[in-house]
């Protein structure tokens, strides 16, 4: 438990550049002011977990922000996901990712990128991680 005792649990289940990049920045600020954070990214979501695609900004982020999105992340706007993960790792967060999810997409544990704490069933999630949480979903 952290300083607070307070605890989040994310759920991102979509791929979308914008909603992954706001969820992060919720849990960023949630473990920021001592709150215990768990993020599980499930069936959309867990292709921003996938070495290589963390940071892209293609067709699964709506067309009218895309270019906007790519723009920011130049011109230093827009932090890239992959150091916002970061920064929530450095912050004590934890990330798992959802094995259904994971053989949806054909994702192997080797395919993930190093941030990823476990791969977690969403049973297991919602039984260990969620216990007295707030909940967001995105």
């Amino acid at each position: 438990m952290t300083e607070t005792g307070e605890k989040l649990a994310l759920i991102i289940n979509s791929a979308s550049y914008e909603r992954v990049a706001f969820a992060l920045n919720v849990a960023m600020a949630a473990a920021a002011v001592g709150k215990d954070v768990n993020i599980l990214f499930g069936h959309g979501g867990v292709i921003r977990l996938k070495r290589g695609f963390t940071d892209a900004v293609g067709d699964e982020t709506v067309s009218w922000i895309r270019e906007q999105i790519k723009w920011g992340i130049e011109k230093g706007g827009v932090d890239p996901l992959s150091e916002s993960i970061d920064t929530f790792k450095k912050l004590g967060g934890k990330i798992y990712a959802c094995p259904a999810a994971m053989e949806l997409h054909n994702i192997v544990v080797g395919d993930l990128v190093e941030d990823v704490d476990e791969v977690r069933s969403v049973v297991r999630f919602v039984t260990e991680d969620t216990e007295g949480a707030s909940i967001i979903y995105v």
